[in-house]
This record gives C-alpha cells, structure tokens and sequence, in this order.
C-alpha cells in the first residue's frame, strides 16, 4: 500500500535491509538452541531411565523404602530452594517467557537458565509428571534473549528474537519444527507478521538441524495411522470431539483449583510446594509406576488395547498425579503430561468404539491421535498449533481434515462452557498471590533502556484505532506512537496519518512497573488484541 501523498515520502523507510540481519540472529540462535537443548534432552532421558530403574530396585528392596523417601524430601526441598532463589524458573516456563516479551517481566537469562535446568533435572529424577517441552522454550527464550542483548539494540527486535528462540525449543523438543513457529504465532503473538514468520522459521529449522542430527528423524510418537477415517464415519469424530472438549474444561477447572489449593496454606511456601508431588511419587513407585514421568510409560501401555477397567484406573490416577505436580509449579513442562492423559482418554474412546460401535481395530491409533489434538486444543486453546504438533509428532498426515473437525468441535465445547481462558488465568492468578516478584533490571543496561519500553501491536479490523487519524488516537499518558509499518514500509506518523488495518503500531513509553502496567492493557484495548 502506498502512503498518503501529504505524509510525504522523507516519511517512508523500508524494512528490507532491517530483516536480513534479524534473521541472521535467528540463525544463530537457532543453532545454539538445537544444541543446548539436544544435551538437555539427552540428560533428561538418562535422568528418566535412572529413576525407573531406582524404583524399579526399591519395589525389590523393601528395606530401601525409608531412605528413599527421606531422600526425596530433601531433594524437593532443594528444588524448593532453586525455585525461591529464581522464582522465573517455576513451572513449565511459557508464562514467563510471554510475560519477558509484553515487558511485565525482567530476569538474568543465564541463571534462570541454569535453574531452570537443574530444577526440572531434579523433578525428573524423582519422577514428577513434568515434561521437557516447557523448560526448552524458556530455555530457547534465554539464549535469545542473551544473543539479543549481546547484537541488539532495538527492544522491538529482542522480543522477536526472543519468541524465535522460544519457539525453536518446543520445536527442538519435539521433532515439531513447524509446531514451534505456529506457537509463536499463534500463542505468543495472537498476529501474523512476515518478520515474526520467517524468523521463527529459521530459527525452528536450525535447532531441528542439530537435533535430528542426533536424535534421528522419526517421529516422537511412533503411532501407526497410515488411513484416513471415511467420511460415512464422522460421526464418530462429533463424539470425540464433545468428550474430549469436556474433559479439557474438566482439566482445566481443576488445574486452577489445584493451583489455588496450594496458595491458600500459609505454611505451603514456594520452597516447601515440590515436598508433595516429591512424596506422592514416591508413592505411586511403589503401587503404580506407570504413572510417573511425563508419559512414556504411558504410551508404552497404550501401544497395545488394554482392558477398559484398567485404562479407566489409570487415566484417574495420572490425572491427580499431573494436577498435583503442576499445581506444586515444580519446574517442568505441562505439554507432554497433557497429551499423555488426552492419548489415555483417546485409547478408552477407541476401545469402546471397536467393542461396541463396530469399528476395526486399525483404527485403535486414529482414536488416540485424535483425542490427544483436542484434548490440546481445549487446554491451551491454540487448534492451529494442536493440528500441525499432532501430525508431526505421530507423523498423521492422513489425519488432517479428521484433526481440523475434532479440534474445532473441542475448542467450541470448551469455550461454551467458559474454560478456555482457565489455562491462561491460572498462571496470572499465581504470580499475583504468590511471593514471586518480576526481576530488577539489569543495571548494567544504559538509563534509557530501563526507562523506555517500546510495544508493538498489529491494528485489528474492527479495533477502536482501525480508520482513525494518528492525532486522533487517545493513548496512555508517557505513551508516543513512534511509527507504523505498512507491508515492507514503515511510516512516520503525523496528526493526518490515517491508522489502517493490518498496521503495525510501534509505541514507546514508560517501562511497565507496578504503578503503570495498565498502559499495556490500553494499548492492546486500543489495537484491538484484548
């Protein structure tokens, strides 16, 4: 689109030259997440197999059952300590990782690095339901965040980075590239931008470079569905899609109550929380293993029908195991233990419909695929992003138009019932009731970087700012539009500059604290994001 004649064109500056090198970043930063995460993944898998081959001795060795559990506590104990010392580091990190980029939060990348490996390492050892996909977008996050501080000046330019970052660490973690560059998109950003596309892309396609040079390039999840569900079928896939969209509202409704239940004991402080996950674990090695982890075990089980009376016993006993650990916000991922209890939902779901709905048994597979996708969708409420992990997680491509259905009946179930937002909510509800408190600037950084944030926001189409003059614009006080983007131009706004649809909006202002964070709300009330 072409600028307005009066803005004149000393107004326009292209973005061409600006994009190579952003995308060079990303390279680089791709590069070093593909590695870091790869040896974090390599620990946490020693780490895994060690714990069930501990407990595995201890079932044999009854006289090792005390020790055992003192060790566990003081262990949780000293992940307690990790989580106090740095707070940023607690649970599965994408909060976190969205609130650095918003500006509502400020940390040293390197030591919640750290912490954040040594305290998700612990929680694996002990046998938490805790995943790695959470910690390796936080731990992507922080590398990019220490390249952008290191080769960038501009704030706009670190949050891009930052995302890329975050997104090739869900990708890395999953042999999930494309996955990663749809949960920038559409989980962190909620916005289309040619920027924020390709440089997630490079960095999502270098870090899966390097780590299926070392892991290989099949898929996660080894699930054979090689057939597309016939359309005189789908029916069934209406089912599904109802059943898995209630038991994500389900999930949801008590993972906030969990989360709540720890807040409201006084004594329960933030270093004290891993005690009770740490001990139930060490519990449920003793009568029910299967259950501890992220999931493997699980999907080891469910490669194969299993009797309906024992999927049953075990979807509930990995259900309050997964809420109790999330609940504890013990460092760790919530993604793998999610599609775990959806992939146990999905094989009772396939048992009943080739026992009693006369489907055949190749289909056994279809059904988990499926329920995992929606059980995604209704929890995190990103179907874009369910659809296209789903498939390259499982490698179900013929799977496609059946995961779209699924996935659009489970999210609209699931909002009906006003649950969507509880995954969100959950995490907001705890960093304002619990001791945890946003990180001082570095002071290392120059003045005007700690005073000055900028923030920029894609123009919705039926935004207040959509159609109005820039002078007409009503924005918070200390705010300034700075310059908008059009397509690969950038505009200097003045007063007759007409706000169109599809513009990027660049402000600066104060940075946010405790006294002015609803500047950001206002500008994404303004642009239409809220």
């Amino acid at each position: 689109m072409k600028p307005n004649r009066q803005q004149g064109s000393a107004n326009v500056v292209h973005t061409a030259a600006y994009q190579l090198p952003v995308l060079g970043k990303s390279l680089l930063i791709g590069l070093l997440v593909g590695v870091v995460v790869s040896l974090y993944r390599l620990l946490l898998d020693f780490l895994e197999t060690s714990a069930f081959s501990m407990y595995d001795f201890i079932r044999k060795e009854p006289l090792w059952i005390v020790p055992m559990f003192i060790l566990l506590l003081l262990v949780a104990l000293l992940v307690g300590r990790i989580m106090k010392t740095q707070p940023h580091c607690c649970g599965s990190g994408s909060a976190e990782v969205k609130n650095l980029i918003a500006g509502r939060s400020s940390y040293s990348w390197w030591k919640v690095l750290i912490a954040k490996i040594l305290g998700s390492g612990i929680a694996t050892a002990g046998g938490l339901a805790l995943g790695r996909e959470g910690p390796c977008i936080q731990l992507g996050a922080c590398i990019a965040q220490g390249v952008g501080d290191k080769f960038s000046r501009l704030s706009t330019e670190k949050k891009v980075l930052i995302a890329s970052g975050a997104g090739a660490g869900m990708g890395a973690a999953l042999n999930a590239p494309l996955a990663g560059v749809m949960f920038v998109v559409e989980e962190i950003f909620r916005y289309f931008s040619p920027l924020i596309l390709l440089s997630a892309l490079t960095a999502a396609v270098s870090a899966q470079f390097v780590c299926r040079s070392i892991f290989g390039i099949e898929p996660v999840l080894e699930f054979t569905v090689d057939s597309a569900i016939p359309l005189a079928d789908f029916w069934v896939l209406i089912v599904v899609g109802l059943v898995i969209g209630l038991a994500g509202a389900l999930y949801n409704f008590v993972l906030l109550k969990a989360r709540t239940a720890y807040l409201s004991f006084r004594w329960l402080t933030l270093s004290r929380r891993p005690v009770i996950p740490f001990l139930c674990a060490g519990i449920l090695a003793l009568v029910m293993p299967e259950v501890l982890c992220a999931g493997h075990a699980v999907f080891n089980i469910i490669d194969q029908p299993n009797d309906l009376s024992y999927l049953w016993l075990l979807l509930a006993v990995k259900f309050v195991f997964v809420m109790i650990c999330l609940g504890s916000t013990t460092p760790g991922g919530d993604l793998f233990p999610l599609l775990a209890v959806g992939a146990i939902i999905g094989s009772i779901l396939a048992t009943i419909a080739i026992n009693y709905w006369g489907f055949a048994p190749e289909y056994y597979f279809h059904f988990i695929v499926l329920a995992m996708a929606g059980f995604f969708t209704s929890i995190v409420g990103a179907p874009i992003t369910a659809i296209v992990l789903l498939m390259e997680m499982t490698g179900s491509f013929p799977l496609l138009l059946s995961l779209s259905v699924v996935c659009l009946i489970s999210y609209v179930v699931t909002d009906l019932l006003s649950r969507t937002a509880v995954y969100r909510q959950a995490d907001a509800e705890l960093k304002r009731r619990v001791d945890v408190q946003p990180a001082a600037v570095e002071k290392s950084q120059p003045r005007a970087e700690q005073d000055k944030l900028t923030t920029e926001l894609i123009v919705h189409f039926d935004s207040p700012a959509a159609g109005k003059l820039a002078g007409e614009l009503v924005l918070p006080a200390h705010c300034l539009l700075v310059s908008i983007r059009r397509g690969d131009q950038m505009l200097i706004p003045k007063g007759d500059t007409r706000i169109a649809p599809g513009d990027y909006l660049l402000f600066i202002s104060e940075r946010y604290d405790d006294d002015n964070k609803e500047i950001y709300q206002q500008l994404l009330q303004l642009t239409g994001q809220e």
